[in-house]
């Protein structure tokens, strides 16, 4: 029987309808913060830099660097620092998590970091003991939302995930294919539950229970919104209906 993973490297994502699977060596991570998943605590950007530190070449979960394991991830924080050491805190983080990129405060997140080490936000990186150094990026994993989800083994895989890469076996197909449907009868997921909460915010009433699975109500709730939006009304979530759903 031929592999399903065989045309699969580490590093891939793989993301059904909003839940990614980000694949290592020997095992997928899904359904945890983007930061587990990619075994990125500080949620590093994919750069060059990002590489030297051992994130996987050419690889990223979105704009986010993947590394090999998490001790990897870790330590890149810390590199991330001291490469920077003449900083201060406060300038650190206008760096790291500058303003304008997604919901990121500089000085708030500035202002955390110093009271979680004891120091003050103008206290520069070199001024600082290691196991302080350290303490800041446990601090920044902390703040980055470490949250930890689902690992699969190769023998244990998701069924929607299983499903998917049955259905599209090579990375051309996947490409191709854009992005998993889901449809009456569909394994119950992760990703059904996006849906299901995509409709119940865009008005579908009664509301949907938030279940992952799939069945006539949710359909009927799909059938609404593809008809509001001038998309086939067959009931099925495919790569037009699910961008649509998303605001994309």
């Amino acid at each position: 029987m031929r592999d399903i993973r065989e045309d699969v490297e580490p590093g891939d994502v793989v993301s059904i309808l909003g839940i990614d699977h980000v694949f290592y060596e020997d095992a997928i991570r899904t359904e945890g913060s983007i930061s587990w998943n990619d075994k990125n605590p500080g949620n590093i950007v994919r750069s060059g830099e990002a590489e030297s530190y051992g994130a996987y070449r050419g690889k990223c979960n979105n704009i986010f660097a993947i590394f090999p394991t998490e001790a990897e991830g870790f330590q890149a924080i810390r590199s991330f620092l001291l490469k920077r050491s003449s900083k201060t805190i406060l300038e650190m983080m206008r760096v790291y998590a500058p303003s304008g990129h997604g919901p990121n405060d500089p000085e708030v997140y500035a202002q955390n970091i110093a009271t979680s080490l004891g120091v003050s936000t103008t206290t520069t990186v070199e001024e600082l003991m290691d196991g302080q150094v350290t303490k800041f990026a446990e601090t920044i994993q902390k703040i980055e939302g470490w949250r930890p989800g689902q690992e699969h083994y190769s023998g244990s895989l998701p069924d929607d995930l299983s499903e998917w890469l049955t259905k599209f076996p090579t990375r051309a197909e996947r490409e191709a294919a854009d992005q998993p449907f889901a449809r009456q009868g569909s394994p119950k997921a992760e990703g059904i539950k996006n849906i299901q909460r995509c409709l119940n915010d865009l008005g579908w009433t009664p509301a949907l229970s938030v279940d992952g699975a799939f069945g006539p109500k949710t359909e009927a709730a799909v059938k609404w919104f593809q008809q509001k939006k001038g998309i086939i009304s067959d009931g099925i979530v495919g790569n037009k209906t699910w961008r649509k759903l998303v605001g994309l």
